[in-house]
């Protein structure tokens, strides 16, 4: 399990979890958005621009490589 923190923002991601690749988004104690890695888009929501841009800080750093 990989698990994030940017801009307020909590990504986590399950190591053993379901194709596609994905994260799930936690923002505001709302319902986790999931978020596919591979097609760079939200999978069941719409994610507001912080969420955004805290994945693509993570996706800068590497972390999805």
């Amino acid at each position: 399990m990989g698990r994030w923190k940017r801009h307020g923002v909590i990504i986590v991601q399950y190591l053993d979890d379901h194709d596609p690749p994905h994260v799930h988004v936690y923002e505001d104690g709302k319902r986790p958005a999931k978020f596919d890695l591979e097609a760079w888009e939200a999978m069941d929501t719409h994610l507001s621009a912080r969420a955004l841009k805290a994945l693509e800080v993570l996706r800068e750093e590497g972390v999805f490589d």
